[in-house]
């Protein structure tokens, strides 16, 4: 068994602090591939058996998870083993072919077969999949499942896109799903950022609802955080839905005589209202999404308090001591360079032209957590290139190291967050 402690390579090292000391370090036990497109698995700790595989392709905050203690320790309590696919498909369309002349359903058959073997764990050949993806790979998960639908556990699109969606989040088409493919009865969570919003991708998801009254469309709106990020109360939503989808038995909610008007109730679940900015709820069946329970909803509405009726607040960082500059046009709205192969980043409030320091905002501090890229962050501040990331892989998919500032709510704020690209130009790595 190929075994790599997460110490040596960036991904596998947790952004977690304590002290000025890393916590929370585990372990992927496998990996398969080649430099560049390997695919690695984390087996639950403590289990004898691999319940279901969450799988994830590699884009910006899948690496959140996987360093996290607290959701990894989550995905160890359910048996739930944690795949990291690099180089993964977009869209899932079966019909492209990689430079060894597989399709992306041949390379996951391979890949899940040699985890299986490779691990010792035979059951991961058969177990159930829980595809996520992250923005650009917020597609794949939904087309996955229609490709898989007798091997999908439940689906999640995380800042991301509704199933069969014609904006996909990497801004080509989609793939067409035929006559024969559906996610019947199948649990998907789309969760989408507050500052990130935009109907067009939201409103799909209830139609698809209503078109398909099989379908189990959850949706989560991630109220008081953005696109790039995951927080802690996220991860813990997301556990809890995977939980729930270990033990859930649908039931049919087809309509009567196929009348195309018909609304289904939920016979295995419990309907509520979408997200509004102004916090009322609609009681309108076109304007609700499908939750497991009543448990999920309480959780759905509690996330939704806790931002509406507050005041804005926003943040920044410092570079190196200098206030980095906010570009509105930018997607990525904050980016710098830096000359050395260490920097340091400084986590600051700052006024809504985010262009100088302020005191208007809630009483917290203000944190900087590492999303993805080639860095390692050493301490609270301060962070180093990392020449090994995922091995030296000469294709990564994110060349810049993607950083957030976080700074939670109270009161009478809202939470913030802040997206930042660091581009280390010229690294100086020791030998």
């Amino acid at each position: 068994m190929k075994r790599y402690n997460l110490i040596l390579l960036s991904l596998f090292v947790s952004s977690v602090l304590m002290a000025g000391k890393h916590v929370g370090l585990a372990e992927f036990d496998y990996f398969t591939g080649e430099k560049g497109s390997r695919a690695y698995i984390r087996l639950p700790r403590g289990q004898k058996e691999v319940k279901a595989v969450l799988y994830a392709h590699q884009n910006m905050t899948e690496e959140v998870l996987f360093r996290s203690p607290r959701f990894t320790h989550q995905m160890d309590s359910l048996g739930i083993a944690m795949a990291f696919i690099q180089r993964g498909s977009q869209n899932w369309d079966t019909s492209v072919k990689d430079s060894l002349g597989r399709s992306c359903q041949e390379r996951f058959e391979q890949i899940i077969k040699e985890f299986a073997i490779g691990t010792k764990h035979p059951e991961i050949a058969k177990a159930k999949i829980i595809p996520f993806g992250h923005s650009a790979q917020a597609t794949f998960p939904w087309n996955f499942a229609a490709w898989n639908p007798d091997k999908t556990l439940c689906i999640i699109s995380y800042h991301g896109d509704s199933p069969r969606t014609n904006l996909c989040g990497y801004g080509r088409a989609n793939i067409e799903w035929g006559r024969t493919r559906n996610i019947d009865k199948i649990p998907g969570l789309m969760i989408e950022g507050e500052y990130e919003w935009w109907e067009a991708r939201v409103n799909p998801s209830l139609a698809f609802r209503i078109m398909y009254p099989d379908s189990r469309i959850s949706f989560l709106c991630d109220a008081g955080r953005g696109h790039f990020d995951l927080c802690e109360e996220t991860m813990d939503y997301i556990a809890k839905f995977i939980a729930k989808a270990l033990v859930y038995t649908p039931k049919s909610t087809q309509s009567p005589n196929n009348d195309p008007q018909f609304v289904a109730e939920a016979a295995d679940g419990v309907y509520y209202s979408r997200w509004y900015a102004d916090g009322h709820e609609s009681t309108i069946p076109q304007n609700q999404f499908w939750y497991f329970d009543d448990e999920m909803v309480s959780l759905t509405k509690a996330r939704y308090a806790k931002a509406h009726g507050k005041k804005m607040q926003y943040v920044s960082a410092k570079l190196n001591g200098k206030l980095m500059f906010y570009d509105i046009n930018k997607h990525v709205k904050i980016s710098g360079k830096c000359n050395n192969n260490e920097f340091s980043l400084e986590p600051v409030f700052v006024n809504k032209d985010r262009d100088t320091v302020c005191n208007e905002h809630a009483k917290v501090r203000p944190r900087i957590v590492l999303i993805s890229g080639p860095a390692i962050q050493i301490d609270e501040h301060t962070f180093r290139f990392d020449p090994d990331y995922f091995g030296a892989d000469p294709k990564q998919l994110w060349p810049g190291i993607t950083i957030c500032v976080e700074a939670d709510g109270d009161d009478e704020y809202k939470s913030a967050v802040q997206e930042i690209n660091i581009q280390v130009s010229k690294p100086i790595i020791p030998r």
